[in-house]
């Protein structure tokens, strides 16, 4: 066996090189640590990769004037600040109370996270099935909203909003 050096290079070349510096000392956050903490935090990579394609998606752009492109990357770029902040948010509540998460993954409801995505949120959202009902019966009306699951209570909660904001829905329907 022989290494071949030129294919090493050319590897090498393609994989590039990031340069992270930290003031920690070596004996609290040795590299090997440093280099976890640095995979497992935010990166602003992947919420551009969240606007070029689902669940906010740029690709197929269909406007012609400059004034709409602009229009529609400013609205994008909204989106992608409400996911951004969606997700830290949950992620910050779930570490604050260091617990999981469970029911964000479509057919594993088992399966939990501490780190949820802004997507996986919003697509357990979009699975709930929430339904408003009215029924009117002479003079009497009545609201029927689906219950909360604990799932979402948890969201909400995690979110910092009440749960009276869900269930305010059939009451100002009136």
């Amino acid at each position: 066996m022989q290494r071949n050096e030129e294919a090493l290079a050319v590897g090498r070349h393609r994989l590039g090189w990031r340069v992270q510096v930290t003031k920690a000392p070596v004996d609290r956050l040795p590299l090997p640590q440093a280099v976890r903490h640095y995979r497992g935090g935010w990166a602003l990579e992947r919420d551009f990769h969240l606007v070029k394609d689902l669940p906010l998606g740029l690709s197929p752009v269909c406007v012609w004037k400059s004034e709409q492109i602009k229009g529609l990357t400013r609205l994008l770029t909204l989106a992608l600040r409400l996911l951004t902040l969606l997700e830290t948010q949950v992620r910050h509540g779930l570490a604050q109370t260091q617990e999981a998460i469970a029911g964000l993954y479509e057919g594993s409801p088992t399966r939990t996270t501490e780190r949820p995505t802004g997507t996986r949120i919003l697509h357990a959202f979009a699975r709930a099935q929430i339904t408003l009902t009215h029924v009117r019966m002479g003079k009497s009306t009545c609201w029927y909203l689906t219950p909360l699951s604990p799932l979402h209570a948890q969201l909400l909660r995690h979110l910092h909003l009440p749960t009276s904001l869900y269930t305010a829905l059939a009451d100002n329907s009136s």
